[in-house]
């Protein structure tokens, strides 16, 4: 079994629920050490990062990319 036959037995909104909760799980780290505290650099780059993730996360979801993938050479151990 490879990864392309676990991505064909699972519905597409799978997918994009899966991607939409990474989405905004990096939202989340990112926009928590922005509330209650003085922004620092440091902190600006760390939300700048997370949001970065996030918008490619929820861009995957809004295309519907499969969400599961196992390298091809672990794929061939089983």
């Amino acid at each position: 079994m490879n990864s392309h036959d676990i991505n064909d037995r699972l519905p597409k909104w799978f997918h994009r629920a899966n991607w939409a909760g990474g989405a905004l799980a990096c939202f989340g780290i990112g926009a928590f050490p922005l509330i209650g505290q003085e922004t620092s650099w440091a902190i600006a780059l760390w939300a700048f990062f997370w949001a970065i993730m996030g918008l490619g996360a929820a861009r995957n979801a809004k295309i519907g990319k499969q969400s599961i993938h196992i390298p091809k050479r672990l794929d061939e151990k089983r």
